[in-house]
């Protein structure tokens, strides 16, 4: 088989300046969580995060979490409005409108034919918009979305008055949503590695990572990175052959696709770079998995960024958000929310 020529691709940003390298993820303040993934500030001003089927409240950064409200399965968004209101996403596109009480709230019917939340925003305490990726449950977004031409995302707009209407389709694997600073949604494309509008227009691209959830920051925005675009991935999709082929012949976990742990096995391709170097992991060894959290300004440009590199854990950062004035991330490889401090926060 033979590479033919790839065609132009718009540039990508580097890791370097604003994005460059460092270890700040590996050296923050860690609380260990089982199967974290989603954050969100309460109206009352305390942290909720999911663990599996649990939503979690912390009041302060050292003090012990408690339970707030248990599901019948994974929660995969989370949400909070300033009047008290928690939406709860959950795996298989279910969602939940709650009191801060935990009691459920009137009036919100669900929304069908979702297949999945990915994340959710509250317009007002009568509106919310949902994120639905377009991947079920048992798929694997990781592996299945870089591969994957198919537009299947939407932005859905549901209402307490029962109402639900689509805002924006032919989305590529949407991931998060916010409010921009004049009040415009804009949403994360995970393989497109951009932000775009709810009316279409591109707002940024380019990034060196597949931009994840993104939420409000005093100095703009942060956006959390489930991985880094990995040369190799983007070299190999001007070759329609050879992933066609790779599709056909090899399960999904063990494509040429990110990763959320840094964890190796001989099933995994072209990584021994990464494990078999001088007898250690280098930072810059070739790895499918890693983290990154970026900090954007108001017009959504990096302005700095927090890493977790080769040789890190806390790879596959699925959310971050600032809370009582400190950076929070969540780490699905290590399996902890991590706090980089105020500094960060600031940047």
């Amino acid at each position: 088989m033979f590479f033919r020529s790839r065609t132009q691709q718009p540039p990508t940003m580097t890791l370097e300046g604003a994005l460059g390298p460092n270890s700040a993820l590996d050296d923050a303040a860690g609380l260990r969580v089982a199967s974290p993934e989603v954050l969100s500030v309460a109206g009352d001003g305390q942290l909720l995060f999911s663990s599996g089927a649990l939503v979690c409240l912390l009041p302060g950064w050292g003090r012990e979490a408690m339970i707030w409200k248990s599901f019948d399965r994974p929660v995969t968004a989370l949400a909070c409005s300033p009047g008290g209101r928690v939406a709860v996403g959950l795996a298989g596109g279910a969602v939940s409108v709650l009191e801060q009480s935990g009691e459920v709230s009137p009036g919100w019917i669900p929304v069908p034919g979702l297949a999945s939340v990915a994340d959710c925003l509250f317009l007002s305490e009568d509106e919310l918009i949902l994120v639905d990726h377009g991947y079920r449950a048992v798929e694997n977004v990781l592996s299945v979305a870089p591969w994957d031409p198919a537009e299947r995302g939407r932005l859905v707009s549901m209402t307490r008055a029962g109402e639900a209407r689509v805002i924006a389709d032919r989305l590529h694997c949407p991931l998060g949503v916010c409010s921009d600073e004049d009040g415009e949604i804009i949403v994360t494309e995970f393989e497109r590695a951009r932000i775009v509008s709810s009316s279409g227009t591109v707002r940024q691209s380019g990034f060196p990572a597949y931009p994840g959830r993104i939420r409000k920051s005093p100095a703009g925005y942060v956006m959390a990175c489930p991985a880094r675009r990995d040369p190799l991935i983007e070299f190999l999709k001007a070759e329609g052959d050879f992933v066609a082929e790779m599709k056909a012949k090899i399960p999904p976990q063990n494509w040429i696709a990110p990763r959320i742990s840094p964890d190796f096995s001989h099933d995994f391709p072209i990584e021994l770079g990464a494990t078999r170097l001088f007898g250690q992991i280098k930072p810059w060894a070739p790895s499918f998995s890693y983290g990154l959290v970026i900090a954007l300004d108001k017009r959504l440009m990096p302005v700095a960024s927090a890493h977790s590199r080769a040789n890190g854990k806390r790879h596959a950062i699925a959310d971050a958000i600032v809370w009582n004035g400190d950076l929070i991330a969540v780490s699905k490889a290590s399996g902890e929310i991590l706090n980089l401090g105020p500094e960060s926060a600031a940047a």
